[in-house]
């Protein structure tokens, strides 16, 4: 085995190498949970601002009942006026009745009336307090969601600057290899994935365990070039 081509298998070892710790790195990076937890953060504030929709709805909603009860008293009040001055001012005493019978009527509307506004403001009440926890909820997850994000960008950020370091390194050793050899590397690289460089000692490659025939056995370590595996296809680099 030449100097050449053994200084070649030990480069092309060197960028499998870099090559897994940059996988590693990038399966680092992509499994970071403030990424789960952002979306799961962003579910819940998006179904949060969906539930203060529907409050401001049902406060719109009881707004209205409690604008027309209102109304409806008011009306109630300026009718029970009327009969009262129609009371006073009546001389005959079965008038006098009649009148007091509506106007015991009316009384027992307002009543009505009075509870049930009453019912409206306690409900629009509840709903206020109820619309401005649900804003205090969402914007606690709003809170919580930019810290993890602040924590993703530093963590990410330092990961890809070792990323970056590791490009960096597998450039300057890549231009070191014959251009033919680094175009086979990235080929089987591309079509294969993960390891596609195996030491072959004594005979036998390290990464299928594939011992080939005598024959050749012999072509692979006397090649004047890198070989392949017969049976997994990986670029042989020759120890002794």
């Amino acid at each position: 085995m030449t100097a050449n081509l053994k200084e070649s298998g030990a480069q092309l070892l060197e960028i499998q190498d870099i090559d897994t710790q940059r996988r590693v790195l990038q399966d680092r990076i992509d499994a970071l949970p403030q990424k789960r937890t952002v979306a799961a953060l962003r579910a819940k504030k998006q179904e949060g601002g969906m539930r203060i929709a529907q409050i401001q709805a049902r406060i719109a909603e009881e707004a209205q009942k409690s604008e027309t009860a209102s109304a409806a008293l008011a009306s109630l009040d300026a009718k029970i006026a009327a009969e009262q001055r129609k009371i006073d001012a009546a001389t005959d005493h079965r008038e006098v009745a009649t009148l007091t019978r509506e106007l015991e009527n009316l009384a027992r509307r307002k009543d009505a009336l009075e509870s049930e506004s009453l019912g409206h403001l306690q409900q629009l009440e509840d709903l206020e307090l109820l619309r401005i926890d649900t804003e205090e909820k969402v914007a606690s997850l709003s809170a919580r969601e930019q810290t993890e994000i602040a924590a993703w960008r530093e963590q990410t950020g330092r990961l890809h600057a070792e990323l970056a370091d590791l490009d960096a390194q597998r450039a300057q050793v890549a231009a070191r290899l014959p251009e033919d050899l680094r175009a086979r590397y990235e080929a089987l690289a591309a079509e294969k994935g993960g390891v596609v460089v195996a030491r072959f000692v004594n005979g036998r490659c390290l990464a299928c365990s594939l011992t080939p025939p005598t024959a050749r056995r012999a072509e692979i370590e006397s090649s004047d070039t890198i070989e392949q595996c017969p049976q997994c296809r990986r670029l042989l680099v020759l120890e002794d």
